[in-house]
């Protein structure tokens, strides 16, 4: 049954106060009254026709990846990143005059980039370039030209105006990302919106034609992408959630008229475009099949949109004295983690907006779902390294890890390998990233106000304690014999923690390097967690070493490292070490992506 508006109720109930006498009369009345009014809000909330997909027209041809396309002003010329995107690896920017001009490459460099955008004149691509933890804005002249750096700490900066600008700022070094708004010179700034929680990321900013409202990409305190989130340009700096409820907005735009508000969705498990009535409509999905796609461009006139279109596949591998051989077979898979006796490797799968825990027989090759319909970590942290969401204790016995509830809050779990019981939940503990300490204990990360810290707890949830007295942004991991904690701390960068007590190390490796121990303790692989890191060295280590001379004194550059007695060096990164040195886990990703023009009717 279609539900009447609330001011179609309110005026029925009007309409009996003043007419009581005539009950027939009144009756016929409020039907009227209501139908008429239900039809106005329905025809205001209509949905238009979604695009077939026999009417997307392909603009590029490419055999790689394109990504998150930008229209010039005028619309008659494109932008857009080819390679890897959102700082995968080393993208480029490029330039097409539209509908059918050649493609022109403007940088040439090993830099990863993001969120091109044209300058108001559309003589000037801006875009984001990440170097470490710095993210800033460059510039290049649309008719060629050198790149160089215009803004620091400016990302996925956007024009509104002639000359006003909105761009995500780091707000400290625990990466807590605001919008911010001031004049090209950075005149003027102010905070637009900032996220409460401290490791919180408000990532891009859309604003409306009208330059009322503003649409925004954030991570939650997790690295989740969550639903977009609509704010005022001026006034409240909350605003509200729009969009699919379920899913991760990476994407957004707006309609020339500011009457319809565009998002790209994770919602229903693959990334989608759908579209809402601004401000209060409906969402409606828009696109849809096998593929996904990636960014939002919709043209001056409205009647289409501009968006990478393509399918996303990432795969786990073994290397052992066998050589290298796939493990996962299908889908997205990643952060593989080996049993101590190098006989089992776990991985995580993506389904739809959460992922499962597989574990897959290294002797017989064959893979299963280790917890099927159990959501392990959240899905935005696949692609990263750092740390899986599980952990495996030092026996190989238990597993840790931790899960989102219905309600939002991360908790804890611990299930043994052999699966003769159900998973546990540590009870009275929130938290993430577990990992095993000594004799069981558990360390991971908590939420305490606007800031994260090191704690510890036992299995049965006795125990709890502050482990160190550190800003901790992220726990990556534990020594094999469970006497040192890896963490990231702010500002010190990577540190070990002595899981008995005692003063924290800083390891002194650089971004976006991380560290990881062989399982007999022999090795460290110092390895790169994103693909423009494409080395890891492998260091040798003394009996009883937990890091080796060039990092305790503060020598933790590629070129210190590469110095390093003993070292060996791979030309790969993302390797997650095995029990020796010679055996290792490593994911392989495939993009493949072109940009099509869908029509809007």
């Amino acid at each position: 049954m279609l539900a009447s508006p609330p001011g179609a109720l309110y005026r029925a109930r009007k309409f009996v106060r003043r007419h009581r006498p005539t009950v027939a009369g009144t009756t016929a009345a409020i039907v009227t009254i209501l139908l008429a009014a239900a039809g106005a809000w329905w025809w205001s909330k209509r949905s238009l026709p979604v695009p077939g997909r026999t009417d997307w027209v392909q603009i590029t041809n490419f055999a790689d990846a394109v990504s998150q396309p930008a229209l010039s002003p005028d619309g008659r010329m494109l932008t857009f990143i080819r390679g890897p995107s959102t700082f995968k690896g080393p993208g480029q920017v490029y330039v097409k005059m539209l509908p059918s001009g050649d493609p022109v490459q403007l940088t040439h460099d090993d830099l990863a980039k993001m969120s091109p955008i044209f300058s108001p004149d559309g003589s000037r691509i801006a875009y984001t370039v990440a170097k470490g933890l710095a993210w800033d804005t460059w510039i290049v002249p649309v008719r060629g030209g050198e790149p160089r750096p215009w803004l620091p700490n400016a990302a996925a900066l956007v024009w509104f105006g002639k000359s006003r600008l909105l761009f995500s700022e780091v707000k400290d070094r625990a990466l807590h990302m605001a919008i911010v708004t001031s004049g090209e010179s950075r005149a003027g700034e102010r905070d637009v919106y900032v996220p409460a929680h401290e490791r919180a990321m408000a990532h891009r900013s859309y604003p409306s034609p009208d330059g009322k409202s503003i649409l925004v990409v954030e991570m939650d305190a997790s690295g989740a992408f969550g639903p977009c989130r609509l704010i005022p340009m001026e006034g409240a700096p909350v605003g509200r959630q729009v969009g699919p409820a379920r899913g991760e907005c990476t994407f957004a735009g707006w309609s020339p008229d500011s009457q319809w508000m565009y998002f790209s969705s994770s919602a229903g498990g693959v990334f989608h475009t759908w579209r809402q009535r601004f401000p209060d409509g409906l969402p409606e999905q828009i696109t849809s099949g096998p593929t996904e796609e990636e960014g939002i461009a919709v043209a001056a006139d409205g009647r289409s949109l501009l968006t990478a279109v393509g399918l996303r596949q990432s795969s786990v591998w073994v290397h052992d004295s066998h050589g290298d051989r796939q493990i996962s077979l299908e889908g997205r898979a990643g952060q593989p983690r080996f049993t101590p006796d190098g006989k089992n490797l776990y991985y995580r799968v993506r389904t739809g907006t959460s992922s499962e825990l597989w574990v897959a027989d290294l002797d017989s090759n064959r893979s299963e779902p280790f917890l099927p319909g159990f959501p392990v970590g959240v899905a935005a942290d696949l692609g990263a390294v750092w740390n899986a969401g599980y952990d495996i204790s030092r026996d190989g016995r238990e597993l840790v890890f931790f899960s989102p509830g219905r309600d939002g809050k991360l908790r804890l779990w611990v299930t043994p390998l052999r699966r003769r019981s159900a998973p546990r939940q540590i009870p009275g503990v929130e938290g993430e990233q577990p990992v095993f300490g000594p004799d069981g204990e558990i360390f991971f990360r908590k939420v305490e106000g606007t800031s994260g810290h090191l704690y510890s707890v036992r299995k049965d949830g006795t125990g709890l304690r502050s482990a160190a007295g550190l800003a901790v942004i992220d726990v990556y991991g534990a020594s094999p014999d469970r006497k040192w904690i890896l963490v990231a701390a702010d500002p010190d960068g990577e540190v070990i923690v002595p899981s008995g007590g005692g003063a924290p190390i800083v390891t002194h490796v650089l971004p976006p390097n991380w560290l990881k121990w062989t399982g007999d303790g022999k090795h460290l692989f110092v390895s790169g967690e994103n693909e423009e890191n494409t080395k890891t060295y492998i260091l040798p280590l003394s009996p009883g070493q937990v890091l080796p001379l060039s990092l305790l004194l503060a020598k933790g550059s590629p070129v210190e490292l590469a110095k390093e007695p003993g070292v060996r060096i791979m030309p790969m990164g993302h390797v997650m070490p095995g029990p020796a040195a010679d055996i290792y886990a490593f994911t392989r990703e495939s993009v493949q992506r072109n940009l099509y023009r869908i029509p809007l009717r």
